[in-house]
């Protein structure tokens, strides 16, 4: 065995459990997740040189409906934040995203989703 491979195998794993399929926790992962693809899909666009209407529209409306799920599930979640990034993570990382892009996606549209809630308390 490779020394890399021992330190590899010891070290613990930065993934983190899938919420049950049909569970709220997973409902809201997959929409931290199609949020943090559509970020994607925009900064690859703008790199092109242009960011679509259709992937604008599609990104502020997942973020819209990740805060409708926050406002309705904080009283009951209310580590909602840290739930929705962690299951984020997992989707992201089920689509192929490696761990420090899914990580990076999730913490953007958490960060996105925090702007949201400070505005709408003003």
């Amino acid at each position: 065995m490779h020394s890399a491979t021992a330190v590899t195998a010891l070290a613990p794993s930065s993934s983190t459990i899938p919420a049950p399929a049909n569970s709220v926790e997973s409902y809201v992962g997959t929409i931290v997740a199609a949020a943090g693809m559509a970020i994607a899909e925009a900064l690859a666009e703008r790199q092109d040189g242009g960011l679509s209407p259709a992937t604008r529209t599609r990104g502020g409306d997942l973020i819209c409906q990740l805060y409708g799920l926050r406002r309705f599930l904080i009283v009951d979640l209310p580590n909602f934040d840290s739930l929705a990034h962690e299951q984020g993570v997992v989707v992201l990382r089920e689509a192929g995203f490696s761990p420090r892009i899914a990580d990076l996606l999730a913490s953007e549209v958490l960060d996105l989703l925090g702007k949201v809630v400070r505005t709408a308390l003003n």
